[in-house]
């Protein structure tokens, strides 16, 4: 590349400033030649231009070349410029040993010897090419680098916002679900109430009646106090706590209750007992009940009997939860996608496609275990049944 490498020649006398200007174009290439009479004006060309090489006179009026050298060593634009310095043979050694501890690279007496000097200084230009040609290659991985990290910050960022939104979706379910739950509850609390209310004014109440309708009130109120803890453990804010697993299944069960009663769904459990992580019991409460809402969504089509089948085991160091449904399972070419975020097969009114992709982010980022899907064949009741299997499996101890 043309003038990649800038050479200042540094020398009182003219004819020496010519000879090397001769010398080096005649042998070298792509080399742009800066002159200096003096060790001042050298200071000024080289904190004004991106010197690479300064060969430098020792012996010159004013400002001599050592000084010169110290100057230019001080500055941290021009303290890691190679200095050859070049000068005659009168006090050689003592010069050279000077010239080494102020920092040169190499130290040549006149009058020169034209092809070492040539020789010398094509192996340090040849060196400086190479560091520049480094200093890019660190430079384009260090943007690289920035613009990952940014890039892997903006990814983390969306990722919470998308386990957030999901959290407030399935917040919002739940809360759909207690107001369902609770109106049969609170109906029955009101019937009891105002029975015993009329039954009292008109002097129709027996102790044995009171009796019964307050045992029915304490009841039905420790149900409506049970959905409330169930909403409350949901909205805590995650710990990492033992809990037992066949539990946590039928927390989640409970919570869909609405959805499973509405839609005519037959909910099979084979849980085994004594199943008990050290994990994140409520991610996983949110991961579980996304996949539950998505085997709903996908049995809403079905006519027949709608089943949601699942297992719990202790495999090793691992707890398995297997979730299916009977739908028909997942079309082949859609079974490596749904788990990206925003793919869904639904209209959009019916969801973004988050749901699954915060199950796998839950399970993978956050709980360190591993979700996913295939199409299942299967007899059940001697029907034959095939849909969409989940697997997740998650450490015992996180």
């Amino acid at each position: 590349m043309k003038d990649e490498i800038k050479i200042l020649i540094v020398d009182d006398v003219e004819a020496n400033r010519v000879s090397l200007q001769y010398l080096i174009h005649e042998f070298l290439e792509d080399v742009e030649l800066l002159l200096a009479e003096s060790g001042e004006e050298a200071l000024k060309i080289s904190y004004t231009n991106d010197v690479d090489i300064i060969i430098l006179d020792i012996q010159m009026p004013g400002l001599d070349g050592f000084d010169t050298a110290k100057y230019l060593k001080t500055n941290p634009k021009t303290q890691n410029i190679p200095i050859i310095f070049l000068t005659a043979a009168f006090k050689e050694e003592e010069f050279k040993q000077k010239g080494f501890e102020i920092g040169a690279v190499d130290y040549l007496t006149k009058p020169i010897e034209n092809h070492q000097f040539i020789n010398k200084l094509k192996l340090y230009i040849e060196i400086i090419l190479k560091t520049k040609q480094l200093e890019q290659v660190n430079e384009n991985l260090y943007a690289a680098l920035q613009k990952e990290m940014k890039l892997k910050e903006k990814i983390q960022k969306q990722q919470l916002e998308l386990v957030e939104q999901s959290k407030m979706a399935a917040l919002g379910e739940m809360i759909g679900n207690i107001a369902h739950q609770w109106r049969q509850p609170l109906s029955v609390i009101s019937t009891c109430a105002s029975g015993m209310q009329l039954n009292l004014e008109l002097g129709f109440a027996t102790e044995e009646d009171n009796h019964s309708n307050l045992k029915m009130i304490m009841k039905t109120t420790d149900e409506l106090s049970n959905t409330i803890e169930t909403f409350r453990d949901f909205t805590n804010k995650d710990k990492l706590v033992e809990f037992d697993l066949s539990e946590l299944i039928d927390k989640c069960i409970q919570t869909e209750a609405f959805l499973i009663d509405e839609n005519n769904i037959n909910v099979v459990t084979y849980l085994e007992d004594n199943v008990k992580p050290i994990s994140l019991p409520n991610s996983l409460l949110q991961a579980l009940m996304n996949i539950f809402v998505n085997a709903k969504e996908a049995l809403d089509t079905y006519e027949g009997n709608k089943y949601v089948f699942i297992t719990t085991t202790r495999e090793e160091n691992n707890a398995i939860i297997k979730i299916k449904d009977n739908a028909g399972g997942i079309k082949t070419e859609h079974l490596n996608k749904i788990f990206e975020p925003y793919f869904t097969t639904k209209h959009q009114a019916h969801g973004v496609g988050l749901g699954l992709n915060v199950v796998y982010k839950i399970i993978h980022d956050t709980m360190n275990g591993k979700v996913r899907v295939r199409n299942s064949r299967y007899v059940y009741e001697d029907v034959n049944y095939e849909g969409a299997e989940f697997t997740i499996t998650v450490p015992l101890q996180l």
